[in-house]
C-alpha cells in the first residue's frame, strides 16, 4: 500500500514539471522553424496536462506543416494536416465556447481549405513554479493515508514568447497576426487626366487634387473596406486668358484588402466606386470677365453637375508594431457623364464651346496616409 501510494504522488508531482517542460520546448520549436518537433512537444504537454490552449497551439502547427506540405506538392499531407487542424481548433471551440477570439478562429477554419496561411502565434497557459516543493503542488503529505488531495494550479507564469514576427494580443487574427481594425481615415494628395479635354483655351486637362477619406473594415478578417471621400481637384495656370476648368466631387468606395508577405506589412487593394460631381468654369481676372458670367462675382463662367463610377489598384505599406499607419499608392479610372450646364441668360453653356466633353473618361494616380483605428 505505502509504495502504490508513494508511486502515485511522485507520478503527480512530476506531471506538471514534464508538461511545462514539453510546452516550453514546442514553444521554442515553433520559433525555430521545427514544427514537427513542436507538435509532438505540444502533443506530448496536452497528454500529460490537458489545456484548451494546447489544442489551439497543436492546430496552429498543423497550419504550418499543412503549408509546407503543400509547397512540396505533397497533396496526401497538406490534406491530412489540414484536417487535423480542423479538429484541433474545433476542440478548442469546444472547451471554450466564449473565447474572445472565437469570430477568428471560425474564420481560420472556414479558410483551411483554400487561403494559404503564413503566420500564426501561440498561447501560454498556467504551470506551477518548477522549483515549487512536491508537498505544495501536491497539497498533501506524501504520507499513508487518506487520498491526497489533487494538485493547486499556480498563478500563471510569465506568457511564453510567440515566434518571431508573430503579434501578441488577443485582438489580433490567429491567421495574419494584424489588429482588427474597425475603420480607417486620412487624406491623399495625387494627379487627374483628362485627355479627351483640348487645353488651347483652358486649364484643366491635367488637375492636382487632395480627397479626404473616412470608412470603416468589414468581415471576420477585416479585409473589405466601406467609406466616403470628399474631393476638391484644379488646374495650375498656363495663361491668364484661359479659363479654370475644376471639380467637385464625393465619392463612395468600397476595397477588397489582400495582405501579402510572411509579415504581412503589404497589401494590395482592388476596388471600386460610385461619383458624385460638380465642375465648373472660372476666370481668373475680373479684365476677362465675359458677358455671360453666371455668377454675380463674376469669376464663375458656368457649371454642371454629373456622376459615374469606376475601378481602383493600389498598394498599402503598414507601418508601427500595430500595424495602423497605412502608406499607400493607388490608380484608379473612371467614365463620368456630366448635364449641359448652365450660364447667365442668353449665352449658351460654354463647355460645349471649348471642347469639354459631357461624357469622358478620368486617370487618377493618388497617395498618401491614412490611420487605422
Amino acid at each position: 500500500m505505502w509504495i502504490c501510494l508513494s508511486g502515485q504522488l511522485a507520478a503527480a508531482a512530476a506531471a506538471p514539471s514534464d508538461a511545462r517542460a514539453a510546452f516550453e520546448a514546442g514553444a521554442k520549436a515553433f520559433g525555430a522553424g521545427d514544427y514537427e518537433r513542436a507538435l509532438a512537444e505540444f502533443e506530448r504537454a496536452m497528454s500529460l496536462r490537458p489545456s484548451p490552449k494546447i489544442h489551439y497551439n497543436i492546430g496552429v502547427c498543423r497550419q504550418q506543416l499543412m503549408l509546407a506540405a503543400r509547397d512540396r506538392g505533397d497533396e496526401a499531407a497538406e490534406s491530412a494536416h489540414a484536417a487535423a487542424a480542423v479538429e484541433a481548433y474545433k476542440a478548442y471551440l469546444r472547451e471554450v465556447p466564449d473565447a474572445e477570439d472565437r469570430l477568428e478562429v471560425e474564420a481560420t477554419i472556414r479558410d483551411l481549405g483554400g487561403t494559404p496561411l503564413t503566420q500564426f502565434q501561440l498561447k501560454s497557459i498556467p504551470f506551477p513554479p518548477a522549483d515549487a516543493a512536491p508537498a505544495d503542488r501536491e497539497g498533501a503529505a506524501t504520507t499513508p493515508g487518506p487520498a491526497p488531495t489533487p494538485p493547486v494550479p499556480a498563478p500563471d507564469p510569465a506568457p511564453v514568447a510567440p515566434p518571431p514576427g508573430a503579434a501578441a494580443p488577443e485582438s489580433t487574427s490567429p491567421v495574419e497576426g494584424t489588429p482588427l481594425f474597425r475603420g480607417r481615415v486620412g487624406a491623399t494628395f495625387g494627379l487627374n487626366g483628362q485627355p479627351q479635354i483640348g487645353a488651347s483655351r483652358l486649364d484643366g486637362a491635367v488637375q492636382g487634387f487632395a480627397m479626404a477619406r473616412l470608412g470603416v473594415l468589414l468581415g471576420a478578417r477585416r479585409r473589405v473596406y466601406l467609406g466616403g471621400a470628399g474631393l476638391v481637384a484644379g488646374a495650375a495656370e498656363t495663361a491668364k486668358d484661359k479659363l479654370a476648368l475644376q471639380m467637385q466631387a464625393v465619392m463612395l468606395d468600397v476595397e477588397v484588402l489582400h495582405p501579402v508577405g510572411r509579415a504581412r506589412r503589404l497589401e494590395i487593394v482592388t476596388g471600386g466606386f460610385l461619383v458624385g460631381a460638380r465642375e465648373t468654369l472660372r476666370i481668373r481676372a475680373e479684365a476677362q470677365r465675359p458677358q455671360c458670367a453666371a455668377h454675380s462675382s463674376g469669376s464663375l463662367v458656368s457649371q454642371r453637375g454629373g456622376a459615374g463610377a469606376g475601378g481602383r489598384v493600389g498598394l498599402h505599406v503598414l507601418l508601427g508594431a500595430r500595424k495602423n499607419h497605412e502608406i499607400g499608392v493607388r490608380l484608379s479610372s473612371a467614365i463620368l457623364g456630366f448635364g449641359q450646364g448652365t450660364a447667365a441668360a442668353g449665352c449658351e453653356p460654354p463647355f460645349s464651346q471649348l471642347d469639354v466633353p459631357r461624357a469622358r473618361w478620368l486617370i487618377l494616380v493618388d497617395s498618401g496616409y491614412s490611420f487605422r483605428f
